[in-house]
């Protein structure tokens, strides 16, 4: 049974899934945790070139995204700062 169709909110245990489940997938593609809590994660992955490119491109250098889960259980990735030294 589909939790929205009935009206209810997701049970923090669906989100939590949902939110793993998001962040495996990535972690499959190269991606690794930088920060994370509860419903929040930022997750970066950088160029095998990413010493010399952060020079020279650096918006090719690392790709960076924030990832939230709504209170519905839908997984949101936008794309996030590069890191200010």
């Amino acid at each position: 049974m589909d939790q929205r169709a009935e009206g209810m909110t997701p049970t923090p245990d669906v989100r939590a899934a949902a939110f793993e489940a998001y962040i495996a997938q990535r972690g499959a593609h190269g991606f690794r945790v930088e920060t994370r809590s509860g419903f929040q994660a930022v997750i970066v992955r950088r160029h095998p070139l990413h010493l010399a490119l952060r020079w020279f491109a650096k918006d090719r250098a690392e790709q960076r995204f924030v990832i939230s889960v709504d209170e519905h259980g839908e997984v949101a990735s936008l794309r996030a700062q590069p890191l200010r030294w």
